[in-house]
Order: structure tokens, then sequence, then C-alpha cells
């Protein structure tokens, strides 16, 4: 039964419906995983065995009353420890919300039960929902699976590393500055990130409450997490479309994917940049990604650029998800950035001081912001009128080495203090935000393909960018990706 473990989501769907495996025994196969795995990778966070099981045998009764079959119908799925799930405990990482347990689900978690799917535990979230690595004090740390010395990345970095060891076949993750693209590069797992404003935020805890129906998060986006491209289609497809009290107005269409193969496709490739460099690892697996993609009839610009530099969109971008935050500070807090940015020295440039700065921004200062967060949108318009996709890095490292300081993790500040090696040499900790923020700021579809391994055995992810509203484009291109580099097998002793 193992084997069933690793395969994709859809696939597990389809041998439901087809009554070759049942749902409680894929379920009965989760907690055995789940039990003999996670101990010492801490990438689940709360199993409902007896939950869980009830859902599996009325998807069984379904199938065998042969009553409508959603498209992920009797998938047993985890969801990341952010999203409200009826009846389940959702703490988001925080020891104040340890006994907390909703009423209902998210929206975007309804949705994934709607479509048949099983939700049968949660995964493990940095303190706050927020950081490069996944650790806090209720649940402790969560490892990579290819290397336990190394973080599977943040915030949604129980999501990845559960799926990495084939610990469930189906994730909801979100993501403001990486967070569900930044751990499918470190686990070597696939993910998607929608065009803004196609799922809605509701039950993202504790930002957006079940009560918010209008709220949102600036450059955040809710989305899947899966081992295959092909099942992102599936769970986007059922987490899209208005919220319901705009359902009545507008429904959601999405430009349809092309229906061929690579040939006759064109995409700029843009795999490194003096504002975010990629060490010479990571690099290689970019380039040779790239290089067979072209072999398989995909047409590669390697001097295609958006006008906006990726430095000067870095910098708008900083500043937009410094300030999409700052809702949470106290006022306490919000004195001391002030007194502390008065005191800064004009002509400081430092990352430390930009970000003093975005916190106590005035509205004014945010609307121009806003402005030249427009001004970049239109920058990757211009280059989608000459190119179909956008090939770029996610991160420029491997899966960085655990912080040796976890109850860190969430401090900005913190992170500011921090390094990763690029070809030997320290660069900002912050790295790991500037391709994942410029490209969330300007609202584009983003899906990450596993594309290879380093010749240390650490995944590396590439970033398929599209016009907005193009995700079944970026989705297509990944699926044929995929096809041609093929996926990661399970992680050393996940078989």
């Amino acid at each position: 039964m193992d084997e069933l473990a690793l395969l994709p989501a859809t696939a597990v769907a389809r041998l439901v419906a087809r009554r070759e495996v049942t749902s409680r025994e894929l379920v009965e196969l989760q907690i055995r995983r789940v039990r003999r795995l996670d101990p010492g990778l801490g990438a689940v966070v709360l199993l409902d065995e007896e939950g869980a099981l009830a859902a599996a045998r009325a998807a069984d009764a379904a199938v065998a009353a042969g009553r409508p079959l959603g498209p992920l119908h009797g998938v047993p799925m985890t969801v990341k420890d952010a999203f409200a799930t009826a009846g389940m405990r959702t703490t988001s990482g925080d020891p104040g919300r340890a006994d907390h347990v909703p009423a209902a689900d998210a929206v975007a978690v309804a949705r994934l039960r709607a479509a048949g799917c099983v939700v049968a535990g949660k995964t493990n979230v940095p303190s706050g929902v927020t950081g490069q690595e996944t650790a806090n004090p209720l649940f402790g740390r969560t490892s990579n699976p290819w290397d336990r010395s190394r973080t599977p990345g943040g915030s949604s970095g129980g999501a990845a590393a559960a799926l990495a060891a084939g610990l469930t076949w189906l994730e909801l993750g979100s993501d403001m500055g990486g967070s569900i693209r930044q751990p499918a590069h470190c686990c070597g797992v696939a993910g998607h990130v929608p065009s803004h404003g196609l799922v809605p935020h509701r039950g993202h805890l504790p930002s957006v409450p079940l009560h918010e129906r209008d709220a949102e998060i600036d450059l955040m986006e809710v989305g899947p997490l899966a081992r295959a491209p092909a099942d992102l289609r599936a769970a986007l497809l059922a987490i899209a479309g208005p919220d319901d009290d705009a359902a009545p107005a507008w429904r959601l269409e999405l430009p349809p994917a092309p229906s061929g193969g690579l040939r006759g496709l064109r995409a700029a490739a843009w795999l490194d940049d003096p504002a975010a460099p990629c060490d010479a690892a990571v690099r290689e697996v970019l380039e040779g990604a790239v290089d067979a993609l072209a072999d398989a009839g995909l047409a590669v610009d390697r001097r295609a650029r958006p006008a906006a530099t990726l430095e000067d969109a870095w910098r708008t971008a900083f500043a937009l998800w410094v300030s999409g935050s700052s809702a949470g500070t106290s006022d306490e807090e919000m004195d001391g950035y002030r007194e502390r940015a008065r005191r800064l020295d004009p002509g400081d440039d430092s990352l430390a001081a930009r970000r003093l700065r975005a916190e106590v921004m005035e509205h004014r200062d945010w609307l121009r912001a806003d402005a030249a967060r427009r001004a970049v949108g239109r920058a990757f318009a211009a280059l989608f009128r000459e190119v179909d996709v956008l090939l770029c890095p996610v991160i420029g490292v491997e899966a960085p080495e655990h912080d040796p300081d976890p109850d860190g993790i969430p401090s900005v500040e913190h992170r500011l203090a921090r390094t990763i090696t690029v070809d030997g040499r320290p660069r900002p900790y912050l790295d790991q935000l500037v391709w994942n923020t410029v490209v969330g700021m300007a609202r584009l579809p983003s899906t990450v393909v596993p594309a290879g391994r380093t010749r240390r055995g650490m995944p590396v992810g590439l970033q398929v960018v599209g016009p907005i509203t193009g995700d079944l484009l970026t989705l297509r291109v990944a699926e044929l990706a995929a096809a041609v580099l093929g996926l990661p097998g399970p992680p050393p002793g996940c078989a």
C-alpha cells in the first residue's frame, strides 16, 4: 500500500472512483505513515483519526451509491495550521490559540471538502504564520525530509515537508512573501500562488477572521501545494471564485491554457540578478532545466526582461510587504518604531532602515508605493505581450540550515541580522523574499515546479510566472515541464 502514498492526488481520486481502493484504506495508510515517519520531522501537528475515518466512510458510501463525485473525491489531505477547520483545532502556531476550535471552515477548506477531500489533519507553521522557517513553542520545529539539518521553508513548511515525505496527498497553503513557493523549492514539491483575488482569504487566521467577508491581506494569496503540478490545477479550480456575498454578481472564467505541448510556447528566462543572486549550485540546476525545456521545444529568450529592474521592484515590494503586516503591531511597538525611524540618518539605505521607514509610513507614502506597484505591473504586462511565461528562481540557495534560535523566526529584526551564503559570500537572509515578493506585488500567478536536485541532493524549484489571470497557463507549463524534467522521488527513508 505504501506506493499509493506517493501517487498524485488526482490519480488516487480516480482509483477511489473506480473502487480500486477505498478512501478508508487511504486514511488508514496516512495514519500509519504519520505515526512512522513524522517523529523527528515534525510536519503534522494534528491528525484527526476518528473524524477522517468517518469522512472516508461517507466518501466510500457515496461511491457505492453511484452518487456524483467531486474531482478529489476521497483524497485525504492536510491543511496548513492557519486555516480554520470546523471542529478541528487551529492554532496558527500561537500558544494563546492552543485551544482554539473554529465552528466553521475557512472558505478554501470548505470548497476542498465540497470537491471530495477528506481533511485529516493540520501541518506546522511558524508563530504568527510568518518566517522563512517553521517552528513554534506549541509544536516545535519542522525539518526538511531531504536533510533534517535544514529548513523545509516557511511559513507553509509543515505542508511542504508532509507532501515530500508522503504523509499527505494535497495541501492548502498561503503566500505573502514566498510562503508557498519557498517551501516548495526547499522540499521538492509543487505549489501555486494564484492571481490576486482568485481565492478568498476568509478564515486564514488570525489575519482574516471567518466573519470578515471583504477582508484581504495585501500581497497574500491562498493556494495549493502538491507533489505533482497536475494536482494543483484540480485544487485551484475547486477553491477559486468569489466569496458568498459576491457570488450572485459574478463568476470566474479563467482564460484556457494551450492544449498542445511546449513547442509554440515562448518563455523569458531570468535566472539570476545582482539584486538577489543565485548560488552556483542552484544556477546549475536552473540552467540545466531551462536547457532541457528548450530542447523539448520551448522557445526560450534569455535576454527578455520587464522594464522595471529587480532592485527597484524589490524596494517597492519590500515596503509593501512590511506595511502589509503592520496592522498587528501594538501601539507601544509602533511608538518605538517611530522614534527609531526619526533617529535614522537620512542617508541610511540599509535594509533595516528601509524596514523602519516602511513600518511607519503615512498613508500618502503607501499610495505612492501602490502607484509604483502598478508601474511594475505594467512592465510585466508589456513583457507578457512578447512571451507567454517568465521562468525565474524561487530563492537563490538550497534550503538553508536551521536557525539556531527558533524563537526568533517570526521577528523581522532577527531575520535582518541573519545571512545566507551565495558562492561563499554572505547575503541578506531576506534575499529569499526578493523574487517572490516582486512577483506577488505585481499580482501575477506563479507555479513552482521541481527543476531537479543539486549535486548535494537538495531540491531546487523553478518559478513559472504568467500574466494576471493566466493561472491555467502557468499550471499547464509546469505540467509540461514536469513531464520533461521528472519529479523527485521520495526523500531518504520515506519510500
